[in-house]
């Protein structure tokens, strides 16, 4: 088959890049343009360290010390607060342990079943560690053994919100902590 002969020459000139010269310019014509001057900032002179430093320091010249104004750190201002003493000792056995008011069964009676534990079924037997003060009323709660699905929770709320005649040690009232049973039956 005969070829035709209409093929294209291109011509390639490989540039160094020096011979490219500067970029075109990207700042349109007439716009006016500000020169920066920069300086080179002086920190100071460094003074030789002396044998075994491990850092020289530098010494600020005067004319540099504040350029912008005088910096000054002050400490914060701590208002001195007189600690109060609390008293965090609970006894665990007295003379005469707390009573809640109507009895263990008023403690019973305060419990709301959860409807989780009602749905899954769930019975048994919760223990709480119970903190009461001076005045009868319970500081806190917490749950030893629980049988979860939201009674634990219910436990408490139901002791939380008990008030208790309060323990006695020799003839004084005191602080006292004490355990008590709490049974979940459907």
């Amino acid at each position: 088959m005969p070829q035709e002969k209409n093929e294209e020459v291109v011509k390639v000139k490989i540039l160094k890049y020096a011979e490219l010269g500067p970029p075109p310019s990207i700042i349109k014509d007439g716009t006016p343009v500000e020169k920066v001057v920069t300086t080179k900032p002086n920190f100071g002179k460094p003074i030789a360290a002396k044998k075994g430093e491990a850092v020289s320091e530098f010494e600020i010249p005067e004319e540099t010390a504040s350029p912008i104004g005088e910096v000054k750190v002050e400490p914060p201002k701590v208002e001195e607060k007189k600690k109060e003493v609390i008293d965090e000792t609970f006894y665990v056995a007295v003379d005469m342990m707390p009573e809640p008011s109507g009895g263990i069964e008023s403690i019973q009676r305060k419990i709301i079943y959860p409807a989780e534990a009602r749905r899954d079924k769930v019975e048994g037997k919760v223990i709480i560690k119970a903190f009461v003060d001076e005045a009868g009323s319970v500081r806190r709660a917490e749950v030893v053994k629980g049988i979860g699905s939201g009674c634990d929770e219910a436990a408490i709320a139901a002791v939380m919100s008990s008030r208790f005649r309060p323990g006695r040690m020799n003839g004084k009232v005191v602080k006292v902590q004490l355990t008590i049973s709490l049974v979940f039956k459907l």
